[in-house]
């Protein structure tokens, strides 16, 4: 079979064009690993530092919780409803004692017994 000049210039452009086709699928698969790799580090810095934004956060609440402790809060005087004695600072509330419910608990094995005391007896 003989060939053709046509054929011949035909695999004369096509060569070069698939190899330099194959060059730039590698390069471009080269690229994208490369650029997923980068994206994954990235990634890792930025949870890295949503974890260390969590410690801080924990940290600062726990700092506010020790310094809105109640037992602070009621070492400071009342502001204008210290008359009542129910108010104290920063908006707490003491519970109210007249009412009190007491448990007993017996050895043997029958329900538990509670009583509400008013504090005031009825006639």
């Amino acid at each position: 079979m003989m060939r053709t000049k046509s054929s011949s210039l035909l695999s004369f452009f096509y060569l070069p064009f698939f190899s330099g086709l194959l060059l730039f699928g590698l390069f471009s698969l080269v690229w994208l690993r490369s650029g997923i790799v980068q994206t994954t580090y990235y990634v890792r810095s930025l949870e890295e530092k949503k974890m260390d934004s969590l410690k801080e956060r924990k940290m600062l609440l726990a700092e506010r919780a020790k310094m809105m402790a109640i037992g602070k809060v009621g070492a400071h005087p009342a502001d204008d409803n210290q008359s009542e004695g129910k108010v104290a600072a920063a908006g707490y509330v003491f519970p109210d004692r007249t009412r009190v419910i007491h448990v007993t608990k017996n050895k043997a094995s029958e329900p538990y017994k509670a009583s509400l005391d008013t504090g005031a007896k009825k006639r």
